[in-house]
């Protein structure tokens, strides 16, 4: 606060004459000198079991923090010290009582706002539920029931959950490892934690008995957090990280993401190696048995090795599909348009290609599921999404937006040809002989997003629409258009 006032002062009592740019470089130069002269070791303290995020491995930082940290002291005068800890919990208690100065990597929330005060956001992921394959998919906290969720102690999806989804049974584990672990000896029905966790889970156990079962609500917003008395420090931070090169980021990913761990079966393997390679050399009259004995074992546990490589390449591949489409329908999910169109604010260049949105909703949908089942009712949405994909042009973007809800973008076309698309979408869908006999209609809802008007606000205006064509009777098509 201290160096905001003076930077103020300065930039009044300065003629107009001088140069912004020499004010910001002055100001910038000044952190740069807190920092220089902060003589005192910064202790800072992690989550000692969320790979490839971050932990403690024979006391020691590992994982994508520790590169950042060590980046961060390379390009300042800023020194750091581990304070191990045994768990996430124990790490927010050393924060909150100012026995750690700082955290790496965490997601900011209310709660932690009261002790502690937050960077920028230098790294983003999904979060997922994770189930036994024998489970349904779920898509959502929505849809878990009287299902049991496992969450780790202190993360910010508990506080999320206990908010927004309070009716959710919670089971509280240790770390997002014991929460899997929970999944696997049925303790609980599902877990929720980060994806890039959950896949690093999978390299190190070789388990292909879990599954993604949906989505895990908001994506993690990783940040440094300091606590109390040290805010000086976030300046500093934010600057160096800022300067972190995309070509660095994706390096520090690569290298944590691809980490295989050698489990305790495999270092069995390699005492017994040891030991058996001694026993030939005082066994030299058993030379020639032991040696095909030793051949015969290593072969067979590199075709193990080639079966996990395979599993794993096909897990990887099936990560990288669910978090992008929709796991009934094989359509975009609303995660993919929120991201690519919804959350990008470049609304100025999609104007500019006359881009329209088109919001469609299966009429009487709970009424089908309740008399024909919801075997049917999937079936029906997957028949659907066909006849989308057949209606459309190469260039238009069909997403599943929830339940019986899905949304088309339309580049480089106009309202007129919009409103011809949904008509014969309406006719295809009346042609079409869906599953169980059911004479399907839908209503639309049509919104061309107009010269600076954001994404969201073309995509409320059509759902506008789309409430309108219900409230006319059902199986419409009603456009917005902007006065």
């Amino acid at each position: 606060m201290v160096t905001r006032c003076w930077f103020w002062v300065l930039s009044m009592c300065l003629p107009l004459q001088v140069n912004a740019e020499r004010l910001a470089s002055s100001f910038l130069k000044s952190v740069d000198d807190i920092s220089h002269s902060h003589s005192q070791v910064i202790r800072y303290c992690v989550d000692p079991d969320w790979l490839p995020y971050e932990a403690i491995r024979d006391g020691k930082h590992v994982g994508i923090s520790f590169d950042y940290i060590q980046y961060i002291q390379s390009n300042t005068q800023l020194k750091f010290d581990l304070i191990p800890t045994k768990s996430w919990s124990e790490t927010l208690s050393l924060l909150q009582n100012r026995q750690c100065d700082l955290t790496p990597l965490l997601n900011k929330t209310d709660i932690r706002a009261q002790y502690l005060r937050f960077s920028e956001v230098y790294f983003r992921a999904p979060n997922v539920l994770v189930s036994l394959r024998e489970q349904p998919f779920l898509q959502g906290f929505e849809n878990i029931g009287a299902r049991t969720l496992a969450v780790p102690k202190g993360y910010r999806l508990a506080e999320y959950i206990q908010h927004y989804y309070p009716e959710i049974q919670i089971l509280s584990v240790e770390s997002e490892p014991a929460g899997l672990e929970a999944v696997f000896e049925r303790q609980a029905d599902l877990f929720v934690g980060s994806m890039f966790s959950v896949n690093a889970y999978i390299q190190q156990t070789g388990f292909d008995h879990l599954k993604i079962a949906g989505w895990g609500g908001p994506e993690d917003e990783l940040r440094v957090g300091v606590s109390l008395g040290n805010e000086v420090l976030l300046p500093v931070i934010d600057r160096v990280l800022t300067s972190v090169s995309e070509l660095e980021r994706i390096r520090i990913y690569q290298k944590w993401n691809n980490v295989t761990i050698i489990d305790e079966a495999n270092y069995f393997l390699m005492y017994q190696i040891i030991a058996g390679t001694l026993f030939i050399t005082l066994m030299l009259a058993s030379r020639t048995y032991f040696i095909s004995q030793y051949n015969r074992r290593l072969t067979y546990k590199n075709q193990q090795l080639e079966i996990l490589r395979r599993q794993l390449e096909a897990t990887n591949a099936e990560l990288e599909f669910l978090s992008t489409h929709d796991p009934l329908t094989k359509l975009y999910n609303r995660h993919y348009f929120n991201r690519h169109f919804v959350d990008d604010h470049r609304a100025s260049n999609y104007a500019d290609s006359a881009m329209c949105l088109v919001m469609i909703d299966i009429d009487h949908f709970k009424e089908i599921n309740d008399t024909k089942g919801h075997a049917i009712g999937d079936k029906i949405l997957m028949e659907l999404s066909v006849v989308l994909q057949r209606c459309v042009r190469d260039t238009d973007v069909v997403a599943r937006w929830g339940g019986e809800e899905f949304v088309i973008l339309c580049q480089e076309s106009s309202l007129v040809l919009v409103q011809s698309l949904c008509h014969r979408i309406a006719g295809a869908i009346k042609d079409y002989e869906f599953s169980g006999n059911v004479r399907l209609t839908c209503s639309f809802g049509i919104a061309k997003l107009v010269d600076n008007e954001s994404m969201q606000s073309c995509f409320e205006r059509a759902d506008r629409a789309l409430y309108r064509a219900k409230a006319l009777g059902r199986d419409q098509v009603c456009v917005d258009e902007v006065a």
